[in-house]
C-alpha cells in the first residue's frame, strides 16, 4: 500500500521533534508499505524567529529484512500567522502547500494518513481531487478544529474522512462530540514504542555508565518543560519531600514561549536527549512521574513502562486506556502534596514498587509499534473492504 502522510513535522538530525511519527512511518515501511510524508514548514518562523529550515526534499533510509527502503519527505514552505484568531489562515496556507507539492511532484498514493485533525484539513482538497480515502489519527491533547473551522468545514472533514485512529477513548469521545467523526468510523489504538529503542536494562550498570549514585532513589520525568506536562509540579514535589537521597532526571526542554524549569535539589540530569539515548537514563531510575493536565496518549509513559518503571501520573481519562492499578498510581495532577506522598510511598515500599514495575513491563509488551502498525493497516483494510487492490 502506498501511504501519503500529512504531518506537521518530521524529525531530522538535530531536530528530533515528533519522533513518534517517524517511528510509525519506519515500521510501516518495514512491513512492506511505501511511505511518503508531506510536512509543511513555516518560512515566517524562519524569518522572524530564526527557526531552522529543514530540507525541502529528503530521503530517509530504513533497514528492512528485504534490504534498504526509502521514506521520501517533502517540507514545502508555508506560512504561519500565530496561534490566535488568525490560526485559520495558517491551516489554509498549509492546505495549499500540501496540495501544491502533491501536484508538483505528481505523488502517487493509495490512501492519505493525516496525523491530527489539522493535517486532515490539509489533505481535504487532494482527497477530493484524487478520490483517495482519507484517514485521520487523532492524538491531540486538546482538539481545537471546531474553534478554527466553520461548521461547513467541520462537516466536510466528517463526511470525507473514512476512518479515525484514536490514541485514547478520550480522543474518540472528543472527536465525536466536536462533530469531526462518528462512532462507527473510529478505533482506539493507544500509542506504542519501538522495543528496539526502549527495553529493560540493568539499573546499576546504567547508573555506573552515567555516573549516577548507586544507592539513590531516582525519579524520572520526560516531556516538554511545560506547566501542562507538570514538570514544575514534579520539581515542587521533590522539594517538598526534602530528602537528600531522592535524586531526579528531567529529560526535555522548553518549546515556543514556555519558560518553566525544574529547580529542585538533586537533579542528576536536565536537558534534551536523542531518542536512542533515553533508554539508559530511564533504566537508571526507580519511578517515572508525569502529572499532565492534558494529553492524547503519552508516549513518554509507554517508553517508561517498557523500561520497567512504575508510573505516577494523572487520574484523568487520557490515561485510562493504558494505566491501571497493576502498573501505576494515579493522582490529582494539580496536587503537589499528593504527588510527593506517592513518590515517598514508592520509595519506602519495595514490594509495591516491584509489583507496579512488573505490571508496566507486561503492559508495554502489548504496546509495541509493530503491533500497532499492523492493527492500523488491518483497520484501514476493513474500512475499505477491497477498494484498494494489492494492499
Amino acid at each position: 500500500m502506498k501511504i501519503l502522510f500529512s504531518a506537521s513535522t518530521y524529525p531530522h538530525p538535530g531536530y528530533p521533534f515528533s519522533a513518534f511519527i517517524s517511528v510509525l512511518c519506519e515500521e510501516l515501511t518495514r512491513q512492506g508499505h511505501e511511505v511518503t510524508v508531506i510536512a509543511p514548514q513555516s518560512i515566517i518562523s524562519y524569518l522572524i524567529k530564526g527557526t531552522k529550515l529543514l530540507p525541502l526534499e529528503i530521503t530517509y533510509n530504513v533497514t528492512t529484512e528485504h534490504g534498504m527502503k526509502d521514506i521520501k519527505v517533502y517540507r514545502p514552505y508555508s506560512y504561519t500567522f500565530g496561534h490566535g484568531r488568525f490560526l485559520r489562515l495558517t491551516w489554509w496556507a498549509n492546505q495549499r502547500a500540501f496540495s501544491r507539492i502533491v501536484k508538483k511532484r505528481n505523488i502517487c498514493f493509495d490512501i492519505i494518513y493525516a496525523h491530527f485533525w489539522n493535517n486532515g484539513y490539509n489533505a481535504l482538497t487532494i482527497e477530493r481531487e484524487k478520490g483517495k480515502p482519507l484517514f485521520v489519527a487523532t492524538g491531540e491533547d486538546c482538539i481545537i478544529a471546531n474553534k478554527i473551522l466553520t461548521v461547513s468545514k467541520i462537516n466536510d472533514i466528517c463526511n470525507n474522512t473514512r476512518g479515525v485512529i484514536c490514541v485514547s477513548t478520550k480522543n474518540k469521545i472528543e472527536s465525536i462530540t466536536k462533530g469531526l467523526t462518528t462512532e462507527k468510523k473510529c478505533i482506539v489504538l493507544p500509542n506504542a514504542i519501538d522495543p528496539q529503542l526502549f527495553y529493560k536494562k540493568d539499573k546499576q550498570k546504567c547508573r555506573t555508565k552515567l555516573g549516577f549514585p548507586a544507592d539513590a532513589f531516582i525519579v524520572a520525568y520526560s516531556g516538554r518543560f511545560a506547566v501542562r506536562k507538570g514538570v514544575n509540579r514534579v520539581s515542587s514535589a521533590i522539594t517538598l519531600l526534602n530528602d537528600n537521597n531522592i535524586k531526579s532526571i528531567f529529560i526535555g526542554s522548553n518549546y515556543g514561549n514556555e519558560i518553566v524549569q525544574p529547580e529542585c535539589n538533586g537533579i542528576l540530569f536536565k536537558g534534551k536527549l536523542k531518542h536512542e539515548d533515553m533508554v539508559d537514563y530511564l533504566n537508571s531510575a526507580d519511578v517515572f512521574v508525569l502529572p499532565s493536565l492534558a494529553e492524547g496518549c503519552s508516549n513518554s509513559i509507554i517508553e517508561a513502562m517498557a523500561c520497567g518503571l512504575p508510573i505516577i501520573s494523572s487520574d484523568l481519562p487520557f490515561n485510562h486506556d493504558i494505566l491501571n492499578e497493576n502498573n501505576a498510581i494515579l493522582v490529582d495532577p494539580n496536587n503537589v502534596e499528593q504527588i510527593a506522598d506517592t513518590i515517598n510511598l514508592l520509595k519506602n515500599n519495595e514490594v509495591l514498587r516491584i509489583k507496579l514495575a512488573e505490571g508496566a513491563l507486561a503492559s508495554a509488551k502489548e504496546l509495541t509499534i509493530g503491533k500497532r502498525a499492523a492493527r492500523i493497516v488491518a483497520f484501514i483494510k476493513e474500512i475499505l473492504k477491497g477498494e484498494i487492490k494489492d494492499v
